[in-house]
């Protein structure tokens, strides 16, 4: 009797040219690891090439036509820019939406605006009343482009709620 199942059919004199069940295993565990490690090679190959570039939106950009922006009255959301864009009889002014304490959205209600973070509120010209807030909500400087339309330069602000408005000449 043979000392082990698997020699029991086994001729060592045998050209034959079949592969062992515990060899075609061992191959195929070996081909999948180099398959994982050139795939984890190739994927950090690729993510190296790709370019680092953080998808911020301009500091300046348009908010529309004068006669389109001013011929509404109200205070609309603009999310792509995270901006407040109010207009009042002929005159427009930007607010920021960018909570003063860690940034996140804040939503207009009836006495202002509140962040739903953090708890954090704002009267409605952007100065803090409540939560842990240090600064009050900016206003950004509009001005009329030279493609016509009216831009917001988010890089120049003012807290003056009053010195905000953008008034066209005529």
């Amino acid at each position: 009797m043979p000392k082990y199942r698997s020699t029991l059919n086994v001729d060592p004199d045998s050209n034959d040219s079949r592969i062992s069940r515990r060899s075609f295993l061992a191959l195929m565990g070996v081909g999948a690891c180099l398959l994982g490690a050139g795939a984890l090679t190739g994927a950090s190959v690729l993510g190296f090439l790709y370019p680092n570039a953080m998808k911020i939106p301009p500091s300046v950009f348009p908010i529309g036509r004068p006669e389109e922006v001013l011929s509404r009255d109200g205070k609309v959301f603009y999310p792509k820019q995270k901006v407040f864009i109010e207009t009042q009889s002929g005159k427009v002014r930007v607010q920021t939406a960018v909570c003063t304490h860690l940034g996140c959205t804040v939503n207009m209600n009836e006495t202002g605006y509140a962040c739903p973070c953090h708890g954090s509120t704002y009267d409605r010209h952007g100065k803090n009343t409540g939560g842990p807030a240090p600064l009050p909500l900016l206003y950004f400087l509009v001005f009329k482009g030279a493609s016509g339309e009216l831009m917001v330069d988010k890089t120049k602000t003012t807290l003056d709620f009053e010195e905000a408005w953008y008034k066209p000449s005529v």
